[in-house]
C-alpha cells in the first residue's frame, strides 16, 4: 500500500511540475542571415556562427527566424542550406520578407527547405514557427489565413497546459504585421510563454498585447568585428544570451517560466502597440 501511495505521489508531483516548467535544455536562434550570391560576407558570418554553436555544450536544436537570403533567389537559399546543413543538431526554419523577393510567394523557399513553417515538441515545450511575410514587396507583413488555421490546429493538438513558443520573422506589431491580433488572440487561449522574432537586427523585449515578444539579433557582424546569434536556456526561467562568435555568452534578458493560459488582452493597449513604423527592407 505504501509503495502504491508513493508512486501516486510521484505521479502527482510530476504532473504539477510538467504543467509549469520544462526539463532544462538549451537551443540557439539564428535570424536575418541575408545570404547573398554577390556578397560573401554574410556567408562567412553564418559559417562562423555554425562553427561556434557546434562547439557549445548542450545545444539541442537551432531555430532560424527568417530573412535567410538577401534577395530570395534560389542560389542564395541553396548556399544558406549548405551551411546550415553543417550544424551538428537539427534546425527548424521559417521565412522572412527578403525570402520572397524573387519568385511569387514562397515557391523558391519551400523548394529549397521543404516548408516555411514548423511545429514540434521538445522536453515538454511546443515550438510553432510560421511566415509573416508581406503580400506585396513593400507592404506590411501578413499572416495568411491558411497559416492561421494551421497554427490553430497545431495549438489544439498541443492542448492548454503545455508551454508554447511562437517563432516568426516580423515582430507582431502594427506597422510590421497588418493582422497581428489574429495570432495574438489565438495564442492567448493557450499557455503561450513568448513570441520570438528577428527583423530588427538587434535585441529587444517588446509587448505584443500582453504577450512577451523577444526580438533577436542578426547573424551579421554589421559594424562589429564578428557576427553572432542568440542562445536560450530553459529551466525554472527563460534566460536569453547574446553569443558573438568567439566570445562568451552575455545574458541580456530573463523571463519567468510560468503558466500564462487564458489571460485577457488589454484592448486599451492595442492603439499604443503601433510601435515604430519599420522599413520592410530590413
Amino acid at each position: 500500500m505504501k509503495k502504491i501511495y508513493f508512486l501516486f505521489l510521484l505521479l502527482l508531483i510530476g504532473n504539477h511540475v510538467g504543467a509549469g516548467a520544462a526539463e532544462p535544455f538549451r537551443f540557439a536562434l539564428f535570424s536575418d542571415l541575408h545570404i547573398s550570391s554577390t556578397n560573401p560576407m554574410p556567408s562567412v558570418d553564418l559559417m562562423n556562427a555554425v562553427i561556434d554553436v557546434n562547439a557549445l555544450t548542450g545545444i539541442d536544436f537551432v531555430l532560424v527566424a527568417g530573412d535567410v537570403s538577401e534577395s530570395g533567389d534560389e542560389k542564395s537559399l541553396q548556399a544558406a542550406k549548405v551551411i546550415l546543413d553543417k550544424l551538428h543538431m537539427p534546425y527548424h526554419i521559417t521565412a522572412g520578407n527578403h525570402d520572397m523577393r524573387t519568385e511569387p510567394g514562397l515557391t523558391c523557399f519551400r523548394r529549397v527547405f521543404g516548408n516555411d513553417k514548423f511545429s514540434f515538441t521538445h522536453k515538454g515545450c511546443r515550438f510553432i514557427g510560421f511566415t509573416t511575410a508581406p503580400v506585396t514587396r513593400l507592404g506590411d507583413g501578413h499572416i495568411a489565413s491558411q497559416d492561421i488555421d494551421w497554427v490553430k490546429a497545431e495549438l489544439e493538438i498541443t492542448g492548454k497546459e503545455m508551454p508554447v513558443f511562437a517563432i516568426t520573422h516580423y515582430p507582431l506589431l502594427t506597422g510590421d504585421v497588418d493582422n497581428w491580433y489574429d495570432v495574438t488572440d489565438l495564442l492567448r487561449k493557450f499557455n503561450v510563454q513568448a513570441i520570438l522574432n528577428g527583423h530588427y537586427h538587434r535585441n529587444v523585449l517588446l509587448n505584443y498585447d500582453e504577450i512577451p515578444g523577444v526580438v533577436n539579433r542578426s547573424t551579421l557582424r554589421a559594424g562589429n568585428m564578428a557576427g553572432g546569434y542568440t542562445v536560450y536556456a530553459f529551466s525554472d526561467s527563460i534566460r536569453v544570451y547574446e553569443k558573438m562568435t568567439g566570445q562568451a555568452e552575455l545574458n541580456w534578458l530573463t523571463l519567468p517560466f510560468e503558466s500564462k493560459s487564458y489571460y485577457q488582452p488589454n484592448k486599451a493597449l492595442r492603439p499604443a502597440l503601433a510601435g515604430r513604423k519599420t522599413n520592410n527592407n530590413d
